[in-house]
């Protein structure tokens, strides 16, 4: 008898020690984060957005008016906490739960007061946790309890937007990185939403920082708020996402979305810093002989970069798609511009950058504040 308690009791510790490993489970992880220091106010419309989106947020109704209560809250701990830990919060105005008539709207399960605020938690669109502020409640008022309150309830972002300000101390600093730059295309706008967001849920405890940069600002692709065709090209020699000083791995002028894996040397932004690379989409297609069919006619994915591209040693799947064909069903034709439509080109690039993260990404060190 002894000895099957002994058994029983191992077997105990067994399943609370993997249940343990696996607490992460019932958390909800805020996948995008950001190194701006700001709250994120919302309108109704956008707050609804949010939840028919099935995203995952954190979210406080504000009060009607300015009262300590929030104001005292927010400064002292809800930002410093915000700061340290990257994370995105919206807000939704008290006033934002009613119509123009004056009727209550759907909050979707998230308590509005006129004199304090809220806490809400959506995972998946569905409302986790709902919080109303109490007075006699310690993590209104303590830093310590907020952030263990916290600790039971998210997995922190590891996909964190940052600016150029933030790029630059990157490669000023002696810590690998992978970076993504973007702009609001929809290459760009399909890989955040489909590919990025599922591979950060997928991954969401364990994976090491990925940044990624919005190209369509000042001093990228905007000068004083207009296009600057020749800053942004010298945006994209620069930092080595265009072949001029990056021939193994540059693709042409640039494009994005391009993802980079750096090991930076405190001096450069390009050239042999840059360990590994990967642009999504933007192949360009060629009608064939066969009108039926089109075929890639460049890529990044070529057979002259394979053997460069170190992700791929053991990939399983089309690494070249150079001379691949496409039906003519999975092309968008514009007039003269022919174009892969998204969700068929994914098929192949999905797979690709999915090697180059799990590549780059165990690799990288940088943790920016």
């Amino acid at each position: 008898m002894k000895r099957l308690g002994l058994v029983i009791t191992a077997l105990s510790i067994t399943a609370s020690l993997l249940a343990g490993c696996d607490v992460s489970k019932n958390k909800t992880p805020l996948l995008f984060g950001t190194l701006e220091d700001e709250l994120v106010a919302l309108s109704y419309e956008q707050y609804v957005e949010k939840i028919e989106d099935k995203d995952n947020f954190l979210v406080f109704s504000t009060p009607n008016s300015p009262c300590t209560c929030w104001t005292s809250f927010r400064d002292s701990i809800l930002m410093p906490y915000r700061k340290a830990n990257n994370l995105i919060v919206y807000t939704v105005h008290f006033s934002e739960f009613f119509d123009d008539d004056n009727a209550k709207r759907d909050s979707y399960g998230l308590d509005f007061i006129s004199s304090s605020q809220t806490l809400g938690l959506f995972k998946d669109g569905v409302i986790k946790e709902n919080r109303p502020y109490n007075s006699t409640h310690k993590i209104w008022g303590s830093k310590d309890s907020f952030a263990t309150y916290m600790k039971e309830l998210i997995v922190f972002p590891t996909i964190i937007d940052i600016n150029l300000t933030k790029l630059t101390n990157l490669y000023a600093q002696d810590s690998s990185f992978t970076v993504i730059y973007y702009d609001d295309e929809t290459e760009s706008t399909y890989l955040r939403e489909n590919f990025l967001e599922s591979y950060a849920r997928e991954n969401a405890a364990t994976m090491n920082n990925l940044y990624l940069l919005d190209t369509d600002v000042d001093g990228i692709k905007l000068k004083s708020g207009v296009y600057d065709e020749n800053q942004w090209q010298g945006f994209k020699d620069t930092y080595g996402l265009s072949a001029l000083n990056n021939a193994t791995l540059g693709y042409g002028t640039g494009f994005v979305p391009t993802a980079q894996y750096v090991e930076p040397n405190g001096i450069d932004t390009n050239g042999s810093i840059i360990k590994a690379q990967s642009v999504y989409l933007n192949d360009v297609l060629t009608i064939s002989a066969n009108p039926a069919v089109y075929e890639v006619t460049e890529s990044f994915y070529s057979q002259e970069r394979e053997n460069s591209l170190s992700y791929l040693t053991d990939f399983v799947g089309d690494p070249i798609l150079v001379a691949k064909e496409v039906p003519a069903a999975d092309v968008d034709i514009d007039g003269a511009n022919v174009t892969w439509k998204h969700e068929k080109a994914a098929l192949y690039h999905d797979p690709l950058i999915r090697a180059f993260l799990d590549y780059s990404l165990p690799l990288a060190t940088s943790v920016l504040e």
